[in-house]
C-alpha cells in the first residue's frame, strides 16, 4: 500500500487551504488560552494538532490511502471540513500541551502559602 498524494487534486487544494485558514485561529487561541510561561510549547502543540487534522481529513476524504477518492467528495466540503476540524484539533492540541507542561512544572503555578 503506497500513499497517493496528488497536489493538483481539488480535494488536496481544499484541504490545504482549510488548513491554512485554521492555523491563525488555532495558534492565536492556543497562545491566548495558555497559562504557562513558555507559550511556544502551546503554539507548537496547536500546530501539531492542526497538522494531524489536515492529514486525517486528506486520508479520509482524499486519495492518501485509497486511490480513487470518496464518491461524493468535493473540494468545498474538504475545505470547510478541514477549516473546522483543524481549528478544533489545533486548539485541543494546544490545551493538551499546556496541561502537560503545567503538570510537569507545577511549582511555577502554585500559589504561595500564607504565613
Amino acid at each position: 500500500m503506497a500513499l497517493h498524494i496528488n497536489p493538483l487534486d481539488g480535494i488536496f487544494i481544499g484541504d490545504f487551504f482549510g488548513f491554512l485558514i485554521s492555523l491563525p485561529i488555532a495558534l492565536f487561541l492556543a497562545f491566548w488560552f495558555s497559562a504557562i510561561k513558555h507559550r511556544v510549547f502551546a503554539i507548537l502543540g496547536a500546530f501539531l494538532g492542526s497538522f494531524i487534522g489536515f492529514v486525517a481529513i486528506y486520508a479520509w476524504v482524499g486519495t492518501l490511502v485509497s486511490d480513487p477518492p470518496v464518491l461524493s467528495s468535493n473540494p468545498g466540503a474538504a475545505f470547510f471540513a478541514s477549516a473546522l476540524f483543524c481549528s478544533i484539533l489545533g486548539l485541543a492540541g494546544g490545551v493538551l500541551v499546556d496541561v502537560l507542561v503545567a503538570s510537569r512544572s507545577n511549582r511555577d503555578y502554585r500559589r504561595p502559602a500564607h504565613e
